[in-house]
């Protein structure tokens, strides 16, 4: 079921195929599909104003895509957006925690070649054995 109201609070936006639900906002362009991150309304998906929040561009348009939820379904998903949006605490205070280091791509690269290697040298001990 579809419902309209306004809403405060956080969004993130979700990139949808053409294929995908679409609406027009009173502004005459598609109304984007959003999934708000707010404490009311955790993972709950609307469409909004594509200018939205900027008050001299936004007409306004809200409609929500999702039913309401239960509250404990409510509340586990903002507690699983939040232990997203913190991480998991390890590298507190590093700009960059979650990030992959050029040393960890280096590792992964190196560890593939040498399993390459041995694979080519089992492989080539398995041909010329018999």
């Amino acid at each position: 079921m579809v419902s309209s109201s306004r809403s405060a609070g956080s969004t993130s936006g979700v990139n949808k195929s053409n294929n995908g639900p679409s609406r027009t906002c009173y502004c005459g362009v598609i109304a984007p599909l959003k999934i708000s991150t707010s404490e009311k309304n955790p993972g709950r998906r609307y469409f909004g104003c594509r200018y939205w929040p900027d008050e001299v561009e936004d007409c306004g348009y809200f409609e929500w895509y999702d039913s309401e939820v239960s509250p404990w379904y409510k509340e586990l998903l903002f507690e699983v957006m939040a232990k997203k949006k913190k991480g998991t605490g390890q590298g507190k205070g590093n700009p960059h925690h979650g990030e992959i280091s050029f040393m960890d791509i280096v590792r992964v690269v190196i560890g593939l070649l040498v399993i390459l290697v041995v694979m080519v040298g089992i492989l080539m001990w398995m041909v010329y054995k018999g």
